[in-house]
């Protein structure tokens, strides 16, 4: 029995995971930033990946769990500029028609990770289980971003999907920012982004589930913005979320038909409102600081082991 995981040759979740488990587990990893170093087939009846590094192959009808995690693409900087787009959605067909198709359990299809990720239907979902949501505006209209941001004693701004910039040197992340000014508010034309009022917070916490377990942090940051910031102090506790609020993840995560999610709360005067979830978030840093289990229990999950039910 195998486990594929899909992701990149930098994912050092990835390396953790293997180094704890790979005495129980049989993982086979394609990385595909390293896409050459593999010989793929797919017929009308099998899959086979080569890693023709280590010369170890996988049948994908051989995978009982599949993790498809964080997926970059080769440097195609020596290819002629034109073929580079066709390039790349050649490999990425074939990376999320692998994953589409192989194991009895994933975390989590492409085409499932592609919606419950969408901001707008995570808007209307969270709506419909009945979390608390701060009002919001996702726009590509100077105006109406202008107007909305003139009607709130306060307001941030964000991206309304990963927020990454790769240039040929760095990555980076374009974050949460408070809106300090409605004259500062433009070119959203060919840039869309996402406006909230900004709500004061005690804490915020983030709950991270998998099939059924929640483990809960609690979050305290000398950011009052966003505690992802580099130069924010954070300290990190477990905590355990109220029951109602539980409840309304599990029924949003039905309704994105997802069996892992991470979720963002405010918490202020113990009431919880909902910022976002990221279905295929990360969670390494917290179980290293708190001993939380979430590898245990996402491995258990893959290998067909665990058969809690929520």
């Amino acid at each position: 029995m195998y486990i594929l995981i899909i992701t990149n040759s930098m994912d050092l979740t990835v390396d953790s995971i293997i180094h704890r488990f790979s005495d129980k587990v049989c993982f086979f990893r394609f990385n595909t930033d390293k896409f050459n170093d593999y010989e793929i087939k797919v017929t009308n009846d099998d899959t086979v990946v080569l890693n023709t590094i280590t010369n170890v192959s996988i049948n994908i009808n051989d995978c009982h769990g599949v993790y498809y995690r964080k997926i970059t693409l080769p440097d195609l900087q020596g290819f002629d500029a034109k073929y580079r787009n066709l390039m790349y959605k050649e490999m990425m067909t074939i990376i999320e028609g692998i994953a589409e198709n192989a194991g009895k359990v994933v975390l989590t299809r492409p085409s499932i990770l592609k919606k419950a990720d969408n901001k707008i239907v995570q808007l209307h979902v969270a709506k419909e289980v009945g979390f608390t949501v701060p009002p919001s505006l996702l726009t590509n209209s100077n105006r109406s971003a202008r107007e909305f941001v003139a009607t709130q004693e306060s307001s941030i701004v964000k991206p309304i999907s990963v927020g990454r910039i790769n240039t040929s040197q760095t990555v980076n992340f374009i974050q949460t920012n408070k809106v300090k000014d409605t004259g500062n508010v433009e070119g959203l034309e060919f840039s869309p982004a996402y406006f909230q009022t900004y709500v004061e917070k005690d804490y915020e916490v983030r709950l991270t589930i998998v099939h059924g377990k929640c483990f809960g942090v609690k979050v305290e940051s000398s950011n009052n913005v966003d505690w992802r910031k580099k130069d924010a102090k954070v300290h990190y506790s477990k905590i355990k979320v109220p029951e109602d609020i539980e409840k309304k993840c599990y029924e949003m995560m039905d309704k994105l038909d997802i069996h892992f999610a991470a979720f963002d709360f405010i918490v202020n005067n113990q009431k919880y409102v909902f910022l976002e979830l990221n279905a295929n978030g990360q969670w390494q840093w917290l179980e290293e600081k708190l001993n939380l289990g979430i590898s245990d229990k996402i491995v258990k999950y893959l290998t067909g082991e665990d058969k809690n039910e929520k």
